[in-house]
């Protein structure tokens, strides 16, 4: 990392933000291995290239509302993983950051055709329905099988590839699809779910996801209101 001055800068910006709660100021990768810990540090990094490598196919959308979205996927994941002893947070973090990597991949691939597929996809479930019909594959499914390809953990893999499906097992892949519906479908500044929202969580206490415990990962993603700041990738 130490060797990549923008990775570097990137990795400290994001080990300074509230998302990680650290009282005491990290100037060093080595200080912030010490105080996140090697996996989260390792974990942050592999997103962090992932995105700026791939994120120049998304030249028609903002990569930073989406690397914005990405992260705080994480971060609800990891916390969820955390909260409900439900797998391996370290796991569901990287899972959450990575679970849209196979839009990054199509958008790379068929650059402008992939806009005109997509289209206006705010719906649920409206863009891998609209990859899969236009495409022939949608990104869920890419995704998959690009970390598997890069040999990441099954149950990553097995997450990423299954966050749009409503029957995800319980444990990371039934918290990464429950969290990255709810991070889209919440006004994460206010903490106001529209009616997708209110409905799915309804439907996400076999996976331990209730209100309270949603509104702990809201304050989390709150906590000093640096979800926007977090979105800028630019060294």
């Amino acid at each position: 990392i130490e060797h990549d001055q923008a990775l570097t800068g990137k990795m400290l910006r994001l080990a300074n933000s509230a998302f990680f709660g650290q009282s005491r100021r990290v100037s060093t990768i080595p200080r912030a291995v010490a105080l996140l810990g090697l996996s989260t540090v390792r974990n942050l990094a592999l997103g962090v290239k992932v995105w700026d490598t791939l994120g120049t196919g998304m030249a028609q959308s903002r990569p930073e509302e989406l690397w914005a979205h990405a992260l705080a996927v994480g971060v609800a994941a990891k916390t969820l993983a955390a909260r409900l002893r439900a797998g391996d947070p370290d796991e569901a973090f990287t899972a959450g950051v990575l679970h849209d990597v196979g839009r990054l991949v199509l958008a790379m691939r068929f650059r402008e055709e992939y806009w005109r597929v997509v289209g206006d996809a705010g719906e649920a479930g409206a863009i891998e329905r609209k990859e899969a019909a236009g495409l022939g594959v949608d990104h869920a499914e890419v995704g998959g099988w690009i970390l598997e390809a890069w040999s990441l953990p099954p149950t990553i893999v097995e997450a990423v590839r299954a966050h749009h499906t409503a029957d995800a097992r319980p444990g990371v892949p039934g918290l990464l699809a429950v969290a990255d519906r709810l991070v889209a479908w919440t006004d994460l500044a206010t903490g106001v779910m529209d009616s997708q929202a209110t409905a799915l969580l309804d439907r996400s206490r076999e996976h331990g996801v209730t209100p309270a415990v949603w509104d702990d990962v809201l304050r989390q993603l709150r906590e000093g209101d640096e979800l926007a700041a977090l979105g800028q990738l630019e060294a």
